[in-house]
């Protein structure tokens, strides 16, 4: 049976938080949804018939016997999906109690939006630093946007403006996306191997029709240490993630400028990544990630990173001959 908006909530041994995200969508001020919860084999699995005691029979459970991570989650949930408009809720986070009416209400009244990007706001510990740096970021966005107001808490992007935007950063709100469900599958899957898999969709979907911001945080984001991708430790894997990403809409069939600035970000990523290296004093990796580079441009910045590799390499092999 379907319904008006179906919401994909992915998860992994979190059964108490996954309790609070479900509830927050049971007490939305919109009613016509399904939740597809897609298990990714937690441990123990999520109990289909205690999920359905708790919160009523509009809640279904898919299970994947052997962990595929979050972005395979969310395609599961995709195809499975009935409603009219799909959206995505992590399952260590929460709708304001609005979130889902005034996201229909917005796709509905603006038919020119194709893809609906929702405001985050912060909870939790460490909630502070984390709203400072999503501020700083989205002010850096919305001032390269440039978006038109068209209603007292929504902007409309020019396509190329939002492309170009977010292949600099991605900003949190720009990952939280609500669309049609023939929206969602012309823009495509995704990509289950990306570390950065909503980074990745927001750039496509940026390439796939006009998009919108809702200006209100109405998606409450938990900041207290939990994620699974955002640790520190982790920086490394950013890197390399994003610079795959860029090196797949390098093949991409788009027009010849916008080729061109993807394989200019392209060569930068390559920068931050080399630099990763260095600090890692693995200059090896650093040399042969700035010389890859070089097949899509010679920038004089390259080869000044190629140098500090190629020192950094130096060193290394030094210090292991002076052992």
């Amino acid at each position: 049976m379907s319904c008006l908006v179906t919401v994909i909530i992915p998860t992994h041994n979190r059964p108490d938080l996954l309790d609070e995200a479900i509830s927050s969508v049971v007490n939305q001020t919109l009613a016509d949804w399904e939740v597809i919860v897609v298990d990714d084999c937690s441990t123990p699995p999520v109990n289909p018939a205690q999920i359905q005691e708790k919160f009523g029979t509009k809640i279904k459970v898919l299970r994947h016997p052997s962990s595929l991570g979050g972005a395979a989650a969310k395609n599961t949930g995709i195809k499975a999906a009935s409603g009219k408009y799909i959206a995505f809720l992590d399952d260590d986070d929460l709708y304001a109690p609005t979130y889902l009416e005034k996201a229909v209400s917005t796709l509905e009244n603006h038919p020119e939006i194709n893809t609906l990007f929702m405001s985050v706001a912060w909870f939790g510990p460490n909630s502070k630093w984390t709203h400072e740096s999503y501020t700083d970021a989205m002010n850096k966005i919305l001032a390269d946007l440039a978006g038109t107001q068209v209603a007292e808490t929504l902007l409309e992007f020019d396509a190329d403006r939002l492309f170009k935007a977010l292949l600099k950063r991605v900003p949190m709100a720009f990952q939280r996306p609500v669309a049609t469900r023939e929206q969602v599958r012309q823009i495509g899957f995704y990509q289950e191997d990306c570390l950065l898999w909503d980074c990745d969709w927001a750039l496509r979907a940026a390439l796939n029709g006009r998009c919108g911001l809702v200006t209100e945080g109405l998606y409450l984001q938990r900041s207290a240490g939990q994620g699974y991708s955002s640790q520190p430790r982790r920086r490394m894997d950013h890197s390399l993630s994003n610079l795959e990403i860029k090196k797949q809409l390098i093949k991409r069939n788009v027009r010849p400028d916008l080729a061109k600035l993807i394989r200019l970000n392209y060569i930068q990523s390559a920068q931050d990544l080399s630099w990763e290296y260095i600090n890692q004093n693995q200059g090896l990796l650093a040399v042969k990630t700035m010389l890859t580079s070089f097949q899509y441009g010679i920038h004089f910045l390259q080869i000044k990173f190629l140098a500090h590799a190629l020192y950094s390499c130096g060193l290394s092999l030094f210090s292991k001959i002076q052992r």
